[in-house]
This record gives C-alpha cells, structure tokens and sequence, in this order.
C-alpha cells in the first residue's frame, strides 16, 4: 500500500549576520510537481555554509547545493539514501576540482547538510556542523551529527555543551565538501510526523540559539 505523502509547509531565511562582509551560505528545495517523481524521489531540502578566502566560500557552498539539487533527481537509484550519496559525492569531486583549477580558489570546502523527505521518512545526510533538527510537540531532536573538533570532545565527555558553545576552537571542522578528492557522508533515516517541523541551519543558527529555544520558537510560530 503506498505511503500517504504529508503536506509541506516550507520557509527559508538566510542572513549576513554582524561578523561578516559576505555571505556563504547558500540553500535550496525542491518540490517536485510530477507525482510520480514526488513518489520515487520525494522532496529534498539542503543548505551549506561556504569557508575560503576571496569569496571560495559562497562559490564552494553554491556549488554544493546545485549538485545535490540536480544530481539526486538524475540518479535512476529506487534508494533514497543511495541516491543522496551519489549527489553528495558528486558535489565534494566538482568543488575538489574546481578548487585545484584556481589558485584564489585553493582549500575552499563547504559543510552540507541534506535531508530528503518521501512518504512518511526523513533521510537526512551532512557533512561538517550544519544541522538537521526534528521538533515534535515538546521535542527537540538533532538528527545530524556534528563534525567539529568540539563535538568530538563533548562526544568524547572533555567538555560540555556549554564550554562547546563558547570555545576558541568552536569553528574548527574536522569534515567538509571539497577539501579531499573522497569524503565520508552519514544518513540518518528518520520516520516522521504529520505536524513535526524539521529544521535545517547552519552553525550560524545553532552556535547562538540553543536546541531548546529552537523548539521553543518552532512550536510558536509557523515556517515563515
């Protein structure tokens, strides 16, 4: 019997923020109008925040989110999480070369975080500390797992949440798109709910709200 697709409600903001000249973030979604693509594929949702010198960054993180984009919808895979791979890997190759192609370009990387949503699964995939939140009700989940030197040394129980929060070495990232020519991507499948919210930031969202305000906010309030 075929999954009943929930209704999708969708929001997106980004913001320069006071630290910054630029911005590198970028973000995207799409919504597939074809039923039956929307059956196979579901809809997908992404952002990415850019690092590099002389605007890498935002070239790096465009990158990504255009690869991703286009790619999952072409790969013929029936898997979800096979075909979110796919994308995800095909975005770390072409930022990867890109970067060795220019100079100005050198190192540049992004952090990813991806989710697809098909029937009443969530398929969330990230690299790097982007996050992916289910809020449901009273709840807050993070469902990504951040790749940063301070969530390895809260994993690890040498700090708290709190000291994370706040540390010199917050914005380090031990994984990202483009700086290696393979990457290591996790998926996390995610059975969902009609009125659950997911949410999808980058560290620029989550390094000074926390996961409890996040939920707060959700529950008072719709996307926009």
């Amino acid at each position: 019997m075929a999954t009943k697709q929930l209704r999708l409600d969708v929001a997106q903001l980004t913001d320069v923020g006071r630290k910054r000249e630029h911005n590198e973030d970028n973000m995207a979604y799409v919504i597939p109008k074809d039923p039956q693509v929307m059956a196979k594929k579901g809809a997908l949702f992404i952002v990415a925040d850019g690092m590099g010198g002389h605007a890498a960054g935002e070239v790096a993180s465009e990158i990504a989110v255009d690869t991703v984009s286009n790619m999952y919808y072409q790969d013929d895979s029936d898997e979800v999480a096979t075909s979110l791979l796919r994308a995800i890997k095909r975005a770390n190759a072409l930022i990867h070369q890109r970067a060795a192609e220019n100079m100005l370009r050198s190192g540049m990387g992004t952090t990813c975080v991806a989710a697809v949503l098909r029937g009443n699964m969530a398929y969330i995939a990230n690299v790097g500390d982007s996050r992916a939140y289910i809020v449901r009700g009273g709840q807050v989940k993070q469902v990504s797992q951040d790749h940063s030197w301070v969530a390895e040394q809260v994993r690890a129980g040498l700090l708290t949440e709190d000291q994370a929060r706040t540390h010199a070495q917050r914005n380090v990232i031990t994984r990202c798109l483009g700086t290696q020519a393979d990457v290591e991507i996790d998926v996390f499948p995610e059975p969902i709910e009609e009125n659950d919210a997911l949410v999808l930031c980058t560290d620029g969202l989550s390094g000074l709200v926390t996961d409890d305000e996040i939920r707060r906010i959700v529950n008072q309030s719709g996307p926009q």
